[in-house]
């Protein structure tokens, strides 16, 4: 039966291809990538990321120097504390001390990787809602001029790029069979499950 059903499918695909292949039809292609990278508001729009990547480098930098300041500190703190010339007192104090800078120094780095994966996060979202936005109106742009030369079919002949659309941007709503390929698919279904479909 799976494959009766199968064959209905093939015969109706076969079908729609056939009226396709036979019918005057206008095809347009784009470029989604090229589009995508020299269009003058995604130029813009990654100026200004890179801006922001900057400014957090910059500061990201500025603590990681600060760390390296307080390293320093704590080993004269350790060299202090390993001094023989000190007294039992004076040594334990030093001790604590270098304890007591070794947290502050955590206490840093915790706050450097902190800040540096939550940049990543921000940058990464804003990249990727810039991408969908940029995408959006490259898109409607496609389908005006696709409308303005009358045409039934858009593809993307971006190569190798994942711009973020479909391969085929736009076809004609009058070429869609999926109403009789789901008419074949469902033909042999009991009727509760018809009518489920049919909801």
């Amino acid at each position: 039966m799976k494959k009766l059903i199968l064959s209905v499918i093939l015969l109706t695909l076969q079908s729609a291809l056939f009226n396709l292949a036979s019918a005057d039809y206008a095809i347009m292609t784009v470029d989604v990538g090229s589009l995508y990278d020299n269009y003058y508001k995604t130029k813009e729009a990654n100026e200004k990321l890179q801006s922001r990547f900057d400014t957090a480098k910059s500061q990201l930098d500025e603590m990681i120097a600060s760390g390296e300041v307080e390293v320093d500190a704590y080993k004269t703190m350790v060299e202090q504390a390993q001094n023989p010339a000190l007294s039992d007192s004076a040594r334990l104090d030093a001790e604590k001390d270098a304890d007591l800078q070794m947290e502050k120094i955590r206490s840093m780095q915790q706050e450097v990787a902190t800040f540096r994966q939550s940049t990543q996060s921000q940058l990464a979202q804003q990249q990727n809602t810039q991408r969908q936005f940029m995408l959006e109106e490259i898109k409607t742009v496609i389908l005006d001029v696709a409308q303005q030369n009358e045409v039934d079919l858009v593809f993307d002949t971006s190569t190798g790029v994942n711009v973020g659309l479909a391969p085929v941007i736009y076809a004609n709503p009058a070429w869609d069979s999926t109403a009789q390929v789901l008419e074949a698919l469902n033909a042999d279904a009991p009727p509760e499950a018809t009518a489920t479909t049919g909801n």
